[in-house]
């Protein structure tokens, strides 16, 4: 049995994991659900009832320690708002295995008990990244630790923001570490240097820290504001290995060293034209996800997934050939990668309505060339025809022809049959 000690913050998180079966979205959901489950965890001040203004608990400020432990998924539309959605974790299965009872938790020692050695990893993978971004988030600190760095903060434009700036008048704002896509690239979000109006102040380029296992500011980089300006990316990856920086989309960055930076970089007043044409409201409409009932929260995809298809189980038999470990991958693709016992693969995108696949551009975009997709909505063949089959003529292989679904309760694959208007039941054992 693995009994893991995990911070406090992230234990509050998970002791309140059955309150939130399906998925919240940000922090003010969370610090709600602490208050109103948990308040032998949390001491609020009694001149502060909202929960929106506790910033005296036993874990510091709910919502600022929160918005330091949760990993950014996206925006979402809530109203005619437009929210951050998180997620405890880069997917859902930490709370998914609390509900299930695979992680029992102990209050008396704050310490997550597990017998399974992957949850195991993620919990200590968890603990760890929240250490790293805690750390990282005490810049002032580092920079009083290391007088040599020629990098001071500048309170007076930005007081609660980690900005700092060069002897040149160059200004850096940091990247914050969201999560491991993969074990070897570790995912960076950059919503701190779009959002709001700090680019009105400033023209910020970007630092990105590699942590090392002991040291949350292992290794800084910096990226050209210039160069981000063009896509404006929300999330960055950063290979561990080759040290390459791509966005979602795949597009390259280059990671310059920090004395590289001080000699080439644009200064603080500069890049105007760009930034006067800059603005933030338009970058979050862009990118939010298709609109969702207000009440309604939706459980993560990949835990309706692994939960109600597969059954919590990762080997199973389709179209004849055995699957013998899944992949969750990267942001910039299809959401799962299946793997055979040949080696081959097969990518799975996965979504709560089959037109989320369209709503989200998928077919425009050679990524998802030959995915199956896989959705909890009731399965239709109508519906699945009127969606898919004109689009299928003109996108061709970018229009899934497996469907993995729920069909009256039952797990099953359909294969489409475009030329003929039907679908024909694929093989499937577990």
């Amino acid at each position: 049995m693995h009994k893991i000690k995990v911070p406090k913050i992230l234990f509050l998180a998970l002791s309140i994991a059955s309150f939130y079966k399906k998925t919240f979205y940000n922090t003010n959901d969370l610090t709600a659900l602490a208050n109103k489950y948990k308040k032998d965890l949390v001491r609020q001040r009694v001149d502060k009832k909202d929960y929106k203004y506790l910033d005296d608990t036993n874990f510091g400020g709910l919502r600022g320690n929160f918005s330091t432990l949760l990993t950014w998924k996206g925006f979402v539309r809530r109203g005619t708002s437009i929210v951050n959605r998180c997620s405890v974790g880069k997917d859902g299965r930490l709370v998914n295995a609390i509900c299930n009872g695979e992680i029992i938790l102990d209050p008396k020692d704050l310490t997550a008990n597990t017998e399974n050695d992957r949850l195991a990893n993620l919990l200590e993978t968890e603990a760890w990244l929240l250490n790293v971004r805690e750390g990282q988030a005490h810049i002032k600190v580092m920079l009083e630790r290391n007088q040599k760095l020629p990098l001071v903060r500048d309170s007076d434009n930005f007081a609660k923001v980690s900005v700092v700036k060069t002897p040149k008048d160059q200004y850096f704002i940091r990247a914050i570490v969201n999560n491991f896509t993969k074990d070897d690239v570790l995912e960076y979000s950059i919503l701190n240097l779009w959002e709001g109006k700090k680019l009105k102040k400033k023209n910020l380029h970007l630092l990105i820290v590699v942590p090392t296992k002991d040291n949350p500011w292992g290794e800084i980089y910096a990226i050209k504001n210039e160069d981000l300006f063009t896509n404006k990316p929300l999330l960055l990856q950063i290979n561990l290995t080759s040290r390459k920086c791509t966005d979602k989309s795949g597009n390259l960055y280059e990671l310059h060293s920090l004395q590289d930076a001080i000699e080439k970089f644009s200064t603080g007043d500069e890049n105007i034209t760009a930034r006067l044409s800059y603005r933030w409201s338009e970058l979050k409409n862009r990118d939010a996800i298709a609109e969702i009932d207000f009440g309604e929260k939706k459980e993560d995809e990949f835990s309706v997934f692994l939960n109600k298809f597969l059954n919590w189980q990762k080997k199973f038999q389709i179209d004849g050939k055995d699957v013998v470990d899944m992949n969750v991958s990267s942001s910039g693709g299809p959401d799962v990668t299946l793997v055979y016992s040949g080696g081959t693969t097969q990518k799975i995108e996965l979504e709560h309505n089959w037109k989320n696949f369209l709503d989200h551009k998928h077919h425009l975009d050679n990524a998802w060339s030959n995915v199956w997709l896989f959705a909890e909505e009731k399965w239709d063949e109508n519906i699945i025809l009127k969606l898919f089959k004109e689009l299928r003529e003109t996108h061709r292989n970018r229009i899934p022809d497996i469907f993995l679904c729920i069909d009256n309760d039952e797990r099953k694959v359909y294969r489409a049959i475009w030329e003929e208007n039907r679908f024909e039941e694929v093989g499937l054992k577990f």
